[in-house]
């Protein structure tokens, strides 16, 4: 049952749903007998809110440590209608109940947007443009990424980004596939690039991403996220695989980290490093193409039949006929 599939409900309605809590809040009810525990609760239908009384068999404020924000709750109350609008009322005397949900237990896919190109056929190509790596240390270190069946699982469906660009299932490697379209037609034209170390940069730039934010599917950031950033984690990620590759050669291990640490553009930067060789400037230019297309195609889509012009931050306005 969907958010907007209860809101229809009549008052009274025993509800029993899988949601994902959008926003909490737990206090002590005004007159000071008792807490509650209240906030929104969604899924691509829509939102609705909930509210949820200390009880006999309900803890407020451990419902509040337990759940997270983002996290899919399942929830077990009765529809009701409050001030105009509906929510969900957990109470002990109704048999009512909240508790994050466990994996399997619900569709993912009910809360979250997906990418609209095919996971598989974008893999494929990935991995295909990888297999013509000769350089031995980086097609070992490409290999010990593409051989993590866990890494590669949480590649195919990590949002890109919490926000603004590729923020769906699958966008991490969207932007990734899309990336290395455009370093491979970079390579075509300018064919003194390192295609290897281009290839090799491209796929790894943002594998700090799975390390910035957390399940389900990087919707939410994590405390190393916060006060690294996915620009330094995904240098240290690559950093410590390539300390476990012997003899990988030096040179390429820093022309590789100045890749990553420099592949952001200067105005959004989260280090102070800046590209130092040409393989840098094509992966960067490639990050920051693939970055503003997808935003600007992005707002066009989520304007279809409003007015012929809107503003979206961070780009700024954009027209939308």
């Amino acid at each position: 049952m969907n958010s907007s599939e209860i809101k229809a409900l009549a008052d009274g309605t025993p509800v029993e749903a899988f949601l994902q809590c959008r926003s909490k809040s737990h206090r002590v009810i005004a007159t000071g007998k008792g807490e509650i525990f209240a906030g929104d609760l969604g899924d691509n239908s829509g939102e609705i809110k909930f509210v949820a009384f200390s009880g006999s068999t309900i803890n407020c404020k451990d419902l509040d440590d337990s759940i997270e924000l983002g996290a899919v709750i399942q929830v077990k109350g009765m529809k009701n209608t409050h001030q105009g609008f509906s929510q969900i009322v957990v109470s002990s005397r109704d048999g009512g109940s909240m508790r994050p949900a466990l994996p399997g237990e619900y569709d993912l896919s009910n809360f979250v947007p997906k990418t609209n190109q095919d996971i598989e056929a974008m893999w494929g190509y990935v991995t295909g443009l990888l297999a013509t790596i000769k350089d031995p240390s980086l097609r070992s270190l490409v290999e010990s990424f593409t051989a993590d069946a866990g890494f590669v699982a949480k590649f195919k469906l990590f949002y890109g980004a919490r926000m603004f660009h590729h923020s769906c299932a699958g966008g991490l490697l969207e932007h990734t596939w899309e990336m290395l379209q455009y370093c491979e037609l970079s390579c075509r034209i300018h064919t003194s690039l390192d295609k290897d170390l281009v290839y090799a940069g491209a796929f790894l730039h943002d594998v700090g991403v799975l390390r910035e934010n957390v399940e389900p599917l990087g919707m939410t950031e994590s405390r190393e996220g916060f006060m690294l950033g996915h620009v330094y984690l995904s240098a240290e990620t690559v950093s410590s695989k390539i300390s476990a590759i012997p003899g990988f050669p030096e040179a390429t291990r820093v022309k590789l980290l100045n890749l990553i640490l420099s592949h952001q553009e200067k105005e959004k930067q989260e280090t102070d490093f800046y590209p130092r060789t040409p393989e840098s400037v094509a992966v960067a230019c490639a990050d920051a193409f693939g970055v503003k297309v997808s935003q600007y195609i992005r707002v066009k889509k989520d304007s279809a039949g409003a007015d012929w012009r809107t503003h979206r931050a961070p780009i700024g306005g954009v027209f939308t006929e």
